[in-house]
């Protein structure tokens, strides 16, 4: 009697695993999906971090009155950018500012995207002092 119950039982059971991984199958490939994308879109922000943080060294060291020296600190910040990430980001942007005491690097850059209609932005800042540089008068005691 009772191994009739089991074997009844056993065979309303059949087929359920192919229907749960039917259903599973997709909500797991999504959540491997969206670790991947998190993963690519914390790389963008690491490597526009870097690249302000590079592009900021060279406008602290950069005379930037004139629009070469704009233009220098630029092309190093992409060039540095460009090393680093390859083909990770997209749409780069670089805006350099300086004032009399600081230099301020902002670098924008798209994380690619590995699921669709999703656009991630990351926008990194760096600053630092501006050096001066003062001649040596007189000798030394």
């Amino acid at each position: 009697m009772i191994q009739r119950w089991r074997q009844a039982h056993r065979r309303a059971d059949d087929g359920s695993t192919a229907v749960e991984l039917v259903l599973l199958a997709p909500v797991l490939l999504f959540m491997v999906f969206v670790i991947v994308q998190t993963a690519l879109y914390m790389h963008a922000r690491h490597v526009a971090l870097a690249a302000a943080q590079q592009g900021a060294r060279i406008a602290r060291t950069t005379e930037l009155t004139s629009p070469d020296g704009v233009a220098a600190a630029r092309q190093g910040t992409v060039d540095y950018l460009q090393q680093l990430a390859g083909d990770v980001v997209t749409g780069q942007t670089v805006t350099i500012s300086r004032t009399a005491s600081t230099a301020t690097v902002v670098v924008r850059v798209s994380a690619i995207s590995i699921l669709p209609g999703l656009h991630l932005v990351a926008t990194e800042r760096s600053s630092g002092p501006v050096e001066n540089f003062v001649a040596a008068t007189g000798s030394r005691p």
